[in-house]
């Protein structure tokens, strides 16, 4: 149960990397300003109200540092919030870094892979290292038009999404084949 449970999740967040990269593709400037504006600002309007609740009600022990705190959350957050462009910059380089963590995460998958002795482990191998390099392109070398970039980085989220999804069929292939050999040889 447990497993397949992580399983459903892992197709959930590549759900929503194919969601995101169609958007960021087809829409980028939109998706650009609703992530900056709402995600970025709005949550740290909202952590920085809560700062500020938690002193005002004397809970948690609260100290004036959450007073502090939660008033410099929540000015930064409005200030995101009015003016995107300065989280459309870092943009880039945050998707590049979620890109690489991501692809490490499948080429440790395909070596696990490797070790067990399925057959696929080679292709994703190859997709992992391709989709490491260009999450570190995009971590290393931004392009000087941001939309461009997110243009670039919503074909790099939906693709990986896709090869993700392979990965995670083949995984599961590659598995119930290894089960059934071993069962074969008992």
């Amino acid at each position: 149960l447990l497993a397949s449970s992580a399983a459903s999740d892992v197709y959930k967040r590549q759900i929503i990397y194919i969601a995101l990269g169609a958007c960021l593709v087809f829409m980028p400037v939109s998706t650009v300003n609703v992530i900056c504006k709402f995600v970025f600002g709005i949550l740290l309007i909202l952590v920085g109200l809560y700062h500020i609740l938690i002193y005002v009600a004397e809970k948690l022990n609260s100290t004036i540092f959450d007073l502090f705190s939660g008033g410099v959350l929540m000015v930064l957050g409005i200030f995101l919030f009015m003016n995107p462009k300065i989280v459309v910059k870092l943009l880039p380089i945050l998707l590049g870094t979620f890109i690489l963590v991501d692809s490490i995460w499948s080429l440790k998958g395909s070596l696990k892979l490797k070790k067990r002795g399925a057959d696929s482990w080679k292709f994703l191998l190859l997709g992992s290292i391709i989709f490491i390099a260009l999450g570190i392109s995009l971590v290393v070398n931004p392009f000087t038009m941001v939309k461009y970039t997110v243009i670039f980085a919503g074909w790099i989220f939906l693709c990986n999404g896709v090869i993700d999804m392979i990965y995670l069929i083949l995984l599961r292939k590659g598995l119930k084949e290894i089960k059934q050999l071993s069962l074969i040889h008992i």
